[in-house]
């Protein structure tokens, strides 16, 4: 019997398999170049992180266009927000 690292793997693997999406290609015995590919999924990434991800890159493009235009456009953006927040605040 030989140690390799689909032994070693293998424990750790199967506890986090329920949580992770994994794609195992194992080689067969006829190959003449085995390969082995294991490709790990995470399922958080694409529910939980992306839409962050995503409303962050909105938010900084929207932030990024008020900040290209003329300087008169972008006082009146900082006088009308400072009205808004002394009206806030009285």
């Amino acid at each position: 019997m030989q140690d390799s690292a689909e032994g070693f793997g293998q424990p750790i693997r199967q506890v986090f398999e329920p949580f992770f999406r994994i794609e195992r290609h194992l080689p067969s015995p006829f190959d003449t170049q085995p390969r082995y590919d294991v490709r790990i999924g995470d399922p958080f990434w694409r529910w939980l992180y992306l839409p962050i991800v995503r409303a962050t890159e909105w938010s900084a493009r929207v932030v990024g266009r008020i900040q290209q235009g003329r300087i008169s456009v972008y006082l009146t953006y900082s006088f009308f927000t400072l009205i808004a927040l002394l009206l806030f605040v009285r």
